[in-house]
């Protein structure tokens, strides 16, 4: 029997149906911001964001120091800072205006750390190289750190070994700062290179036009890059496929875009540190715009996880209560499993030893009965109270009522 092609009444029918179906998908996906919220503040994001802080700060100093030695090694020191204390500025004064106050003093404070490192980065090329590499490593604490957040979002545990997951996390953050040096070499030496380029292609000045209208797109795609990154590889568990360009990625650049400009705004216009805390009154500042940084990364790694549970919820995986992702590594699961059933076991050798009962269930917990029955009483005693003073404003009002009527 030969299949037939629908008609047009029903391709009328049917049409209906596919825009209802769009639009429930629209609905699902949208559902999936106001969970990240909500999962946000369910994970203490607020307290995650500022443990990571602590890290970002610790990781800050080398960092600079390993960039500007790396910049050192292409020859572009000095553009370099000069790039990224413009980049500060900018964002600080997204209008040009001249900074004043904490945006001043924070500005003078990164212009000084970085002639600093540029002067501690000078030396051989193997003194160099060797700084740079233990500049990364210090560094690469941060991203660790980020890893054992993102474990704990994904309700994943940690299952690789120490001796396997720092390398990682090194290997991560030399790769990172490979594609930074790679960014300001090119942006800074966008002049002669475009230059170059335009003449080879026969382009000219039009050429170097283009290339300058292409920097903040291409910070841009960097930077989604390097969220992927940290996405993808610093969690323990096995995400379906990388996503350079992912709901998550460009949530947390638009969440960071818009808390930079506001927090810049409200250090133009409402706070001073400065005159309250004096000489560290910009590194409050720069611990604050951390904090900021970190709450927008960790809120695009949820909107990332929450659209992956979409996917499963949607293909029919168990996923109403958490994303169902495989781990990369359990080679730590059975032995964090096997230490916690040692310390069971002593335990409940103590307990014993000391007069408890040793057919009583470890797994359940005495505490909890007792507190359920310490919720229970209070509410058992206030009803017999309530029943004895009823029955006894009973039995005088019958008697004074038999008094009454003898009299």
């Amino acid at each position: 029997m030969q299949r037939q092609e629908p008609g047009i009444g029903q391709q009328r029918k049917l049409m209906p149906m596919t825009k209802r179906s769009a639009k429930d998908r629209l609905r699902e996906a949208y559902l999936c911001y106001p969970r990240a919220v909500r999962e946000f503040f369910r994970n203490d994001g607020l307290d995650g964001g500022a443990s990571l802080s602590f890290y970002m700060v610790l990781a800050m100093f080398p960092g600079l120091l390993a960039l500007i030695s790396l910049l050192t090694l292409a020859g572009a020191t000095e553009s370099g800072t000069e790039w990224m204390l413009e980049v500060l500025h900018m964002a600080l004064a997204p209008n040009g205006e001249a900074l004043t106050g904490d945006s001043k003093q924070l500005l003078d404070t990164a212009e000084q750390l970085l002639d600093t490192l540029a002067e501690h980065a000078a030396g051989t090329t193997l003194a160099i190289v060797a700084g740079s590499l233990g500049a990364l490593w210090s560094t690469s604490a941060y991203v660790a750190a980020f890893g054992r957040s993102m474990n704990r979002l994904h309700g994943a545990t940690e299952g690789r070994p120490q001796w396997k997951r720092r390398p990682q996390m090194f290997l991560i953050t030399l790769l990172i700062m490979v594609l930074a040096v790679i960014t300001m070499v090119l942006l800074v030496a966008s002049g002669s290179v475009a230059q170059a380029l335009g003449n080879i292609f026969g382009l000219g000045d039009s050429f170097v036009t283009i290339f300058n209208l292409a920097k903040p797109p291409a910070l841009l795609v960097v930077f989604l890059l390097v969220l992927a990154l940290l996405y993808y590889y610093t969690p323990n568990v096995k995400r379906p496929r990388f996503q350079w360009f992912s709901p998550g990625t460009v949530t947390a650049m638009f969440i960071l875009g818009l808390s930079m400009a506001g927090f810049s705004i409200y250090l133009s216009n409402f706070a001073n540190y400065s005159a309250t805390y004096g000489a560290i009154g910009g590194v409050i500042v720069l611990i604050v715009a951390c904090w900021v940084s970190n709450i927008a990364l960790i809120l695009g790694a949820l909107v990332d996880i929450e659209f992956i549970r979409l996917r499963q919820l949607r293909t029919g995986m168990p996923s109403a209560e958490e994303v169902q992702l495989p781990l990369r590594d359990s080679t730590l699961v059975a032995k964090k499993s096997l230490s916690n059933y040692r310390d069971l076991v002593q335990a409940q050798e103590i307990r014993i030893k000391h007069g408890g009962d040793p057919l009583q269930d470890m797994a359940v917990d005495p505490e909890g009965k007792t507190k359920r029955k310490a919720k229970v009483a209070p509410i058992v005693l206030v009803a017999a109270a309530a029943w004895a003073v009823t029955r006894w404003a009973t039995k005088k009002s019958v008697g004074k009522h038999a008094s009454e009527k003898s009299d």
